[in-house]
């Protein structure tokens, strides 16, 4: 098993959701590779809690199909195959597209500078291959606070699911993020302009060519696939 990121000990407020929400950040953002085992009993240690709150949030993480249970009834993040991610690619297209273009009509002043700020900060980290981290926690920001504008709690729980199941490639493609095939600042800055001129069919095709990026070169690059 390999070391697991950041994990500083929880106070104890909810204990068992903090567990949860800490573990559902760190799968979103690739922060385990697919395949990799999660360990209750090394978590446990790591987030200084005893078995049980961790215990509940790995079964409540399988049940949004972020992690799969094994024999061992340790957790393993599921590996990713052409067939996976392409389902996935499809439903995050389809779902993620049209809540960009429903939060155009909701969003605020204050988030749509959010959105402003974060593109400036994303698009400093793909000029700077050390803040590679930093660059993927504001992506996720960046997202998150369009799809909230759209102000459905629905979509947002099917939203949360999808990116949890996507974390593995996540994680395969910040290799590229170290190379000349890094993604355009442009495809946050195009959303962003869209949004602000109130273009909902802007927003989505835009939302949609930066979800596709990673896709298509995890796609491209065969030998991360499994099976491939």
């Amino acid at each position: 098993m390999s070391t697991h990121p950041d994990l500083a000990p929880l106070v104890h407020t909810s204990v068992n959701e903090a567990v949860y929400r800490r573990l559902r950040d760190h799968l979103m953002r690739g922060d385990y590779a697919a395949g990799e085992v999660l360990g209750i009993q090394e978590l446990a240690d790591a987030f200084g809690t005893s078995a049980m709150p961790v215990r509940e949030a790995l079964r409540r993480l399988a049940a949004q199909r972020a992690l799969e249970p094994m024999k061992s009834r340790s957790m393993r993040v599921p590996v990713i195959s052409r067939t996976r991610l392409e389902d996935i690619r499809r439903a995050r297209l389809l779902i993620e597209g049209s809540v960009t273009a429903w939060a155009v009509e909701h969003i605020t002043s204050e988030e749509l500078q959010a959105l402003r700020d974060l593109a400036a900060h994303i698009g400093q980290s793909l000029t700077d291959r050390s803040s590679v981290a930093d660059g993927l926690e504001n992506n996720q920001l960046f997202h998150f606070t369009i799809y909230r504008a759209a102000r459905s709690d629905s979509m947002m729980a099917t939203i949360e699911s999808l990116w949890l199941q996507s974390g593995p490639y996540l994680r395969a493609t910040r290799e590229l993020m170290h190379s000349d095939e890094r993604p355009s600042a442009e495809f946050h800055a195009a959303i962003v302009r869209a949004i602000a001129q109130r273009d909902a069919n802007k927003a989505r095709a835009a939302m949609e060519r930066d979800i596709c990026w990673a896709f298509d070169k995890l796609t491209a690059h065969r030998s991360m696939l499994a099976g491939a």
